[in-house]
């Protein structure tokens, strides 16, 4: 085998692993994998974000209020954003927000206790910044 051969080998492989791992934690974390009763739902509840706006002209992160039941983020400011997400069980919170006029803001970032910081951004606007969040009632 010549170096080229080598390096390409490795090159390949290198692009399938990275390509598996993001969806072989989508898989564990649709499958229990996430923050469920195995890990004693330490992140369910509902959590605040505080949000700041550094790139861009837009505002800040919406929606303000999260709620994560099961390790899944079920609802965003009492439904009016349609939500998507997860929160694995080491805290890694992942989540995709579209509110009613098809603006589409993700976010991500770790929770922990009652706090949790991370980045957010927005496709359809341009922008991006970073936020902060806190859990009620635990």
């Amino acid at each position: 085998m010549t170096t080229r051969s080598v390096v390409l080998a490795a090159s390949i492989a290198a692009l399938v692993l990275s390509l598996a791992s993001p969806a072989a934690a989508r898989r564990s974390s649709q499958q229990g994998g996430g923050d469920d009763g195995a890990s004693g739902g330490r992140n369910d509840g509902v959590w605040t974000f505080n949000s700041t706006t550094t790139a861009g002209n837009c505002p800040a992160l919406e929606p303000r209020d999260v709620t994560i039941q099961g390790g899944r983020v079920v609802s965003a400011n009492g439904g009016a954003s349609q939500p998507w997400g997860y929160v694995e069980g080491n805290g890694t919170f992942v989540a995709r927000f579209t509110d009613a006029n098809g603006h589409v803001s993700r976010a991500n970032g770790r929770l922990a206790g009652s706090s949790g910081k991370g980045a957010w951004s927005s496709g359809s606007d341009y922008c991006g910044g970073r936020w902060t969040a806190s859990r009620s009632g635990r």
